[in-house]
Order: C-alpha cells, then sequence, then structure tokens
C-alpha cells in the first residue's frame, strides 16, 4: 500500500523536498519506486541543469558519465569551468603526498574538489605547465559537450576571487599559463564538440556596474588561428551573450603588429550577439594598452544587433568609444561604464553624442576618470562615485536626462574632483 507522501502531487512533493541537502533528498528518492520516479524531473533539474568542473580528471570523467546518460544528458543547460589557482594545487599536492583522508585540519579546505578526488586533480596544474592539456582536457570534454544535446551556456572562469596580494602586483605567470592554457582547450574541445552555444562568458556574473570571479586571460591567447575563429563561426552562429575578460597590459611594450585586433575578431565571430560585456585588464592594474583595442572595436566590429554593452576596466580616448557606439546607435538600449579613464576627449561630448542613440533606456556610470580629473556625482548632497539613469523608471525620455547630465557637468574645466547634481 502506497505511504501518504507517495501519494502527493509532484508539485507538493517538490515544495517539501526543496529544503533538503543531497544527501537526505538522495535517501528520500530511495525508500520506493514511486518517490523515485516521483521526483526524478525535479531531482534532475536541480542538480544536472548546471554542471560544474575544474577540468580536473575526475570532474571531467562526471561530465562524460553524465552525457552518456539518456535522461540525464537533456537536463544540462549550462557548464561552469571553474578555475583553481596555484595556491589551491599547491594544497591538493601536499595533500595527495600525505595520503589521508579526510586530510588532516592543518590543510585548508579546496572548494570545488570532493576529497575522494583530490589526488586526481592535483596533477591537473603541472599537467598543463607541461603542455599536456590537449591530451588530459580536449578528448573527454569534447565528448561530453557533444552529448548536452540542450547545452546553451558555457562559463570559463576563476573559482575564487583574485588573493589579496595579487591586487598589487601581476598575476602570477604560472597562472596565466594555466588559464590560457585552459582556455585554448575549451576552445579546441568547442570546436571538435560541434555544440551550438548562445551565452559564453568570462566571468560568474554580472554586478550593477562590475563583473565577478573573471578569468582574465593575457590577451594574446584571443588571437586565434585563422582556421580556429572560421570553425568558431559555426558554433558562435547563435551566441546572443558573450562576455570577455582579457590583460592588455601583459608583457608591456613588446607587441606584435596586430596585436589589438584578436579581440575584434573573436566578437566577430557571434554575428547575431545582443549582449557584450568586456574588461580589458584587472581593476587594479588599468593601462594605456586597453585604448588600442578600443580604437580596434570602433574601426573593425559591428554587431547589428547588439542592444547591450558593457566596458570596465580600460582606458579609451573618448573620439573612439563615441565612433563604436554610433555605429550601434539603432539597436542599443542598455549602456554601463565603469572604471574607465579618459586618455582624451570628455565624458560631455560623449554623453551628448548618445542622444543619438534614441532607443537608450539605462545608462548606468561607475568609477569614471577624465583626462585630467575623476569624475563624481552628486546626489542628495552626497557624493557618489556612480550615478544611474533609468528613463523607464523615471518617467522621462534618456534625451532630457542625458541634457540635465551635461548642463551640469564640465569636467574638464577643473583639474580638481568635479561633482555633478543630477536629479
Amino acid at each position: 500500500m502506497p505511504s501518504p507522501i507517495e501519494c502527493l502531487p509532484v508539485e507538493v512533493f517538490d515544495i517539501i523536498a526543496i529544503d533538503l541537502d543531497l544527501p537526505a533528498y538522495n535517501v528520500l528518492r530511495l525508500i520506493s519506486r514511486q518517490l523515485y520516479l516521483l521526483s526524478f524531473s525535479s531531482y534532475a533539474k536541480r542538480y544536472f541543469s548546471a554542471l560544474t568542473t575544474t577540468l580536473g580528471s575526475a570532474s571531467l570523467d562526471r561530465l562524460v558519465n553524465v552525457s552518456s546518460h539518456q535522461n540525464l544528458s537533456t537536463i544540462v543547460t549550462i557548464l561552469d569551468i571553474r578555475l583553481l589557482n596555484h595556491r589551491d594545487y599547491k594544497v591538493l599536492a601536499k595533500i595527495s603526498r600525505v595520503g589521508i583522508f579526510p586530510p588532516p585540519k592543518r590543510f585548508p579546505r579546496v572548494s570545488g574538489v570532493r576529497q575522494e578526488h583530490i589526488s586526481e586533480e592535483a596533477t591537473l596544474y603541472d599537467d598543463v605547465a607541461r603542455n599536456e592539456f590537449p591530451k588530459c582536457i580536449v578528448e573527454r570534454l569534447a565528448c561530453a559537450l557533444a552529448g548536452f544535446g540542450n547545452l546553451r551556456t558555457i562559463r570559463f572562469r576563476a573559482h575564487h576571487s583574485e588573493p589579496f596580494g595579487w591586487r598589487s602586483t601581476t598575476m602570477p605567470e604560472g597562472d596565466q599559463l594555466f588559464r590560457s592554457r585552459c582556455y585554448t582547450a575549451v576552445i579546441d574541445a568547442i570546436i571538435k564538440s560541434e555544440v551550438n552555444l548562445e551565452e559564453f562568458s568570462m566571468a560568474k556574473g554580472k554586478r550593477v556596474t562590475t563583473l565577478s570571479k573573471c578569468a582574465n586571460l593575457i590577451y594574446p591567447t584571443l588571437q586565434l588561428p585563422f582556421q580556429a575563429l572560421r570553425a568558431l563561426q559555426h558554433r558562435f552562429s547563435a551566441l546572443q551573450s558573450l562576455t570577455l575578460s582579457v590583460i592588455t597590459a601583459y608583457n608591456g611594450d613588446a607587441r606584435v603588429p596586430g596585436w589589438e585586433n584578436g579581440l575584434s575578431n573573436l566578437i566577430a565571430a557571434a554575428p547575431l550577439l545582443k549582449t557584450l560585456a568586456l574588461s580589458l585588464d584587472r581593476n587594479s592594474c588599468i593601462s594605456h594598452y586597453s585604448a588600442a583595442v578600443i580604437r580596434s572595436l570602433s574601426l573593425s566590429c559591428r554587431v547589428s544587433e547588439l542592444s547591450s554593452f558593457q566596458l570596465v576596466n580600460c582606458s579609451l580616448h573618448e573620439e573612439d568609444l563615441t565612433t563604436f557606439l554610433s555605429a550601434h546607435s539603432r539597436s542599443l538600449c542598455q549602456l554601463v561604464f565603469s572604471d574607465i579613464r579618459l586618455l582624451s576627449g570628455n565624458w560631455s561630448s560623449l554623453w551628448t553624442s548618445l542622444k543619438d542613440a534614441e532607443n537608450v533606456q539605462c545608462l548606468r556610470l561607475a568609477s569614471l576618470e577624465g583626462a585630467r580629473s575623476p569624475v563624481l556625482f552628486r546626489r542628495r548632497n552626497k557624493e557618489r562615485p556612480n550615478i544611474t539613469l533609468d528613463a523607464m523608471k523615471v518617467g522621462r525620455p534618456m534625451a532630457a536626462l542625458l541634457d540635465d547630465l551635461v548642463r551640469v557637468c564640465n569636467v574638464e574645466a577643473n583639474l580638481h574632483t568635479v561633482g555633478l547634481d543630477v536629479d
């Protein structure tokens, strides 16, 4: 005779199970065949619609196993690739050498790695450093991607925020190499698997004006060979959202001609793009090199359906950004500018030019610097580094809001910080 819980409607059972952790949920499902079947749909969506991997051997094997499962492979829509740093792998290597599981408490916990998988995960950093990444990543990742029939999103990003010690220095060379080679392996796997994506991101997510846990790849990594770019066009043919995070300050003045075009070429592989977010340096180390990338975008990048554009952590010339925005004025609806340093021109001219973009409904500005001074916005007698102009929210045309902004602003007239009163 069925128990009372077995007779519940699926919707009621889901409400009961929503607060259960995974072990408790598994026990409940195994009580009877009826409960197992009753809970399968919600269980699969809860634990398999979004999968994570560190690209280590154990996590790749799990992806392959899920992709070969008839009922689970079609549930997966998001793959979150989370990269550990060299400190994490040092800890994993030490634990592996000790060989005691669970590890002694003197070892810090490395989140994202199960205790039973530590020995397999610990070798990835050294394998990639020895240029063994095609063998240890591409084949299995491509196999998994090919099996996920409904996969739409891939995130390639850091598992943790940058360690405090990195904020005042450059990223360690070993981590730069590790992330670059992992990215190359992921792109190779995407091409080989023939998966069609709608979103590719190098960040965990978008906050109001910033990106979190970015991959921060050195810029040469985005300079893909022609054949790879051509193949990627098919995989990105339906891509609607692209978030890129690079370090243009890498390697100083040692540049090859055309280095700044790598990012533009990658964007060109996604002709149906609607959302584009770019971070061109680390927040703590914004260089003048990013201005060359913006100039390349202004000259060669045209995305006919671009509706949302976010630009953070870069330096630029006002003329170049104006050119890019003017080229997309018919389609743009939302703009976000944060942590941007103006090398020439002025913000007032840029805001004036935005009036030509008649469809823009929301403009977010934060931590901007003019050619000679930072920009502060004064609101309710308090100075703030950020402001949002939302035409829908206040019920006024964006052109009128921009006129108000320009009217009270003359950023270049003062060598000191300038306050802007905006209603």
